[in-house]
């Protein structure tokens, strides 16, 4: 069980935060939650630039975003989108929006190991010399991390995975809070999966 779910969803009502918060009635069930992705999708594809950690939404009388960040080296370049990317969100929702940057003092989560590697696997780097690098780089600094990579690694025809684990992951563990991020890269040889997941810290 603890394989097949992703671990973030597993701990929603126990230490996990949701980062879509609204309510309507069942027949606005659907039109609202198309408006989710699509609001996600608009500010993946406006601030591309930027390496967001989270999004929140929330929809009230007001529409709220809260844009997670750790990097301030590309702030400035945001003004120059902003206008583009309200005029597309008042075609969804027609409500007074508000925009918040939160500095997320955290530098590094499962989505920016993901991110970092995609850029180095690119860069035609051995895959499993990566995978062992990347997971040395915080042994100091997590309780544990595995990273899984799957397809068709190096060009070679028969797809295989490729993973790494130090520590501990206790996926079963509901009380321990699990990051976890997953994506895929299109490369010449097919698509490439990549899986992490990090326990920061033995805390309860």
């Amino acid at each position: 069980m603890g394989k097949k779910i992703n671990p973030i969803l597993f701990r929603l009502s126990k230490n996990s935060q949701y980062h879509s918060i609204w309510f309507s009635k069942k027949k606005f069930f659907n039109f609202y939650l198309k408006c989710d992705i699509l609001i996600r999708e608009i500010i993946r594809k406006n601030f591309f630039f930027i390496n967001l950690s989270y999004i929140d939404i929330i929809i009230s009388n007001k529409l709220y975003i809260n844009l997670y960040i750790f990097n301030f080296d590309y702030i400035q370049n945001i003004e120059n989108y902003l206008d583009i990317f309200i005029f597309e969100l008042s075609k969804i929702l027609k409500k007074n929006i508000i925009i918040n940057f939160v500095y997320n003092i955290e530098n590094f989560n499962a989505k920016n190991i993901a991110i970092f590697l995609l850029y180095q696997i690119n860069n035609k780097i051995s895959i499993k010399k990566l995978i062992k690098k990347e997971c040395n780089k915080y042994i100091n600094k997590l309780c544990g991390c595995k990273i899984q990579i799957s397809g068709r690694l190096d060009g070679i025809e028969i797809a295989r995975k490729e993973w790494f684990m130090f520590g501990k992951i206790p996926l079963h563990t509901i009380r321990f809070f699990i990051d976890y991020y997953n994506c895929e890269l299109i490369t010449q040889y097919g698509v490439i999966g990549i899986k992490i997941w990090i326990l920061k810290n033995n805390e309860i």
